[in-house]
């Protein structure tokens, strides 16, 4: 039995903050964390640049010996869809951070009459409002919930391409990144606040204001209306004391005097506005605190190599957490390629009555940074041990593209690996050279 409650499609929610409790208060948080979390923007894109970027390629079955098959099924899901494989893969990608991605296909016609997918189309998480499944948890289709008539469409699982991250709840809706960014992310934002109000206030204190209120009242034909309008533009500073650039205030130089005969006036003004100040400036404890919370969420999502340099670290220690990052991304490849091998081709062979037997299997190209630099200095070792490298072998042709230089006409390459060595021998058995045998006579 699966561990997730479900009643009338309705899954139990286990959360007791508000803010995620329910289903749109979820979806809505996650949003509000992906937009106005700067380094999670930064992470989630950097990621999904990786996964849109992969090369795919389709190996032939063993019986599909012409390759027609794999041709066919890479056509109908690269090129044949409305939107571009790379933007189909990043959005199903997602699933990673919200817990689960759903796309559902649609088929047409091919000029050659075959069926193939016209479109796969995304539909967003918080649309999604009833599952679907059996007692041992498997989906078996969704109710979306329409944002334009907000009546509820059933999609079977037979349309749908259907990623789920539940290797931490059985939940169909599983559990993803931005569930353990929300704490951080809102500790974030306070600070952050915080230093924005610093800034507008120096955070040295709040503001002291001083007026002669005894005087104004004791003044005859004095009234609270009156009081109060005296003393309005130095109790709206302090309300309002916000830096801008019209910010100043005018207050009466007059000084307080003494009681006595001589009635000297003192040092002390009536109207005066100070700051209460405080021990020690709060910036330097605040922004540790931000760079603390900025460095926890990219440490969640893995770009933790995108901060290194703001305060130190290695080239090494870069190139590590880097390479963690393209394994991770490299995992989300195999994820998402698994997926569509299990949801998408099955269709394509159904809808044509093709062979099983003849499904190719998907490839994707493992992510990774090659140092050029690094790369030639392999080749040129190896050349040095003794394996020069020809002009047409595939590694040196790599090279030339890390390089960014043109690869050499494949018919020059041809031309020259076709020449026959007794011909490029110029030299002439009887042009008087002499006979080493005799020569040693």
């Amino acid at each position: 039995m699966s561990g997730a409650t479900i009643y009338g499609g309705y899954l139990e929610s286990r959360e007791k903050s508000p803010e995620l409790a329910s289903h749109d208060a979820r979806y809505r948080t996650y949003s509000e964390v992906l937009s106005n979390t700067s380094v999670v923007a930064a992470g989630v894109q950097y990621y999904l640049g990786l996964i849109g970027g992969a090369a795919w390629s389709f190996e032939p079955a063993e019986a599909d010996a012409d390759g027609f098959y794999a041709e066919m099924a890479e056509a109908m899901l690269m090129e044949d869809p409305a939107k571009s494989w790379a933007r189909t893969v990043k959005a199903q990608a997602m699933h990673r951070f919200y817990g689960f991605s759903i796309m559902e296909w649609t088929a047409g016609r091919r000029d050659d009459g075959l069926i193939t997918f016209r479109r796969i189309d995304r539909r967003p998480q918080v649309t999604i409002e009833r599952w679907d499944t059996d007692d041992t948890g498997d989906v078996l289709g969704v109710w979306q919930q329409s944002p334009q008539t907000h009546h509820e469409i059933y999609l079977p699982r037979q349309k749908l391409w259907y990623l789920v991250t539940d290797s931490l709840d059985d939940s169909p809706e599983g559990y993803g990144l931005f569930r353990q960014l929300v704490a951080p992310a809102k500790r974030l934002a306070r600070y952050e606040q915080l230093e924005g109000f610093g800034y507008e206030m120096d955070l040295h204190g709040v503001p002291i204001v001083r007026a002669p209120i005894d005087e104004l009242r004791a003044a005859e034909g004095a009234t609270d209306e009156s009081v109060e309008e005296a003393t309005k533009p130095v109790r709206e500073f302090a309300q309002h004391h916000i830096k801008n650039p019209e910010l100043a205030l005018v207050l009466p130089s007059a000084t307080y005097q003494t009681l006595d005969e001589a009635e000297r006036p003192s040092n002390i003004y009536k109207w005066s506005v100070e700051l209460l100040q405080s021990s020690a400036t709060s910036f330097a404890p605040n922004a540790a605190a931000i760079e603390r919370l900025n460095r926890e969420a990219a440490r969640i999502i893995g770009v933790e190599q995108l901060l290194l340099g703001s305060d130190g670290g290695s080239y090494a220690l870069s190139k590590d957490k880097t390479h963690q990052f393209y394994l991770l991304v490299d995992g989300s490849l195999t994820e998402i390629r698994e997926g569509a091998e299990k949801d998408l081709l099955p269709v394509l062979w159904r809808l044509n009555g093709w062979p099983p037997e003849m499904m190719p299997k998907i490839k994707t190209e493992a992510v990774s940074y090659v140092d050029v630099e690094q790369a030639a200095a392999a080749l040129r070792d190896l050349a040095v041990a003794g394996a020069p490298l020809m002009a047409e072998d595939p590694a040196y042709l790599e090279l030339l593209d890390l390089l960014g230089l043109t690869r050499p006409d494949p018919a020059s390459l041809a031309g020259r690996g076709a020449s026959d060595p007794e011909e490029d021998d110029d030299t002439d058995p009887d042009d008087g050279d002499v006979d080493p045998e005799d020569d040693d006579e």
